[in-house]
């Protein structure tokens, strides 16, 4: 498994000592003052601090069709069994991994965390919302690029160079939907975003069939006018959070294309 895979494994793995020293600090000792571990912005706040980017949308319709059905798919493979094979399945740390094959060739991973901590569903919900919280949207350099609502934004994300001394990037629509009072899903993938520096080439993106509906244009990076730095394509990624009793269930889903395919022994050294 690559260095992302693994840096996502060991998110999710942070997110059960998060909740737990959060339910620690929620039982301070006697005599002790309670401090909150973190703040973690919520998404009022996000929306605040990044509203100067706001941008109005010529076609509603088309972003609202894309990231529906994104939302959609992220539901349909966080609780499907079809055509997912087991991975890894650590049952001690309540982390299991799945992968199938998408129309026989394209990579879909899912990584299922449960954790004791349905008290923390906000605070997790916001930590994974928050593009300055650390987690699976900004490994490496990440920044919002354009707002189009408090739960509608798009990024740009930027990779360091590989073992290979390959630079990557990619820009990518991400929307938060509350489903239920229970249950939250963040969805991301990429449109068809040009920034100028090259020709405009229409990705057909193999999971979601509206992706190509919306299109947007961004003022370039000098790393994406550098022809070492190749741009990438989210076909689909992101989470289902959702509080089941007492118990938190945080599902991962992601395909992100030109990406190795993963090596389970590696994995299984990190954890």
């Amino acid at each position: 498994m690559n260095k992302f895979y693994i840096q996502i494994a060991l998110f999710l793995l942070s997110i059960f000592a998060y909740a737990n020293n959060e339910a620690l600090a929620a039982e301070p000792a006697p005599g002790e003052d309670t401090k909150q571990l973190s703040r973690i912005a919520t998404s009022e706040e996000v929306y605040e601090k990044n509203k100067h980017l706001l941008h109005a949308l010529e076609n509603n319709a088309n972003v609202n069709k894309v990231m529906k059905e994104a939302v959609k798919q992220i539901e349909y493979h966080a609780t499907s069994t079809d055509g997912y094979e087991p991975y890894i399945q650590n049952h001690g740390d309540g982390i299991s991994f799945y992968i199938k094959k998408h129309d026989n060739q394209t990579d879909i991973l899912k990584m299922n965390l449960n954790i004791y901590a349905s008290n923390q569903y906000d605070d997790i919900v916001n930590r994974l919302w928050d593009p300055n919280s650390p987690n699976i949207f900004n490994k490496g350099d990440v920044e919002i690029v354009r707002v189009y609502g408090p739960n509608l934004v798009m990024i740009r994300q930027r990779y360091e160079k590989d073992s290979k001394g390959h630079h990557k990037y990619f820009y990518a629509l991400v929307k938060r939907a509350e489903i239920s009072k229970d249950k939250t899903i963040i969805a991301m993938t990429s449109s068809n975003t040009s920034n100028g520096s090259r020709p405009n080439i229409i990705y057909k993106n193999p999971v979601l069939k509206n992706a190509y509906l919306f299109s947007d244009y961004i003022n370039p990076k000098d790393y994406a006018t550098n022809e070492k730095y190749k741009k990438m394509h989210v076909n689909l990624a992101g989470y289902l959070i959702e509080k089941k009793g007492d118990d938190l269930e945080i599902t991962y889903i992601e395909s992100i294309d030109d990406y190795p395919t993963i090596n389970k022994n590696e994995l299984l050294e990190k954890l």
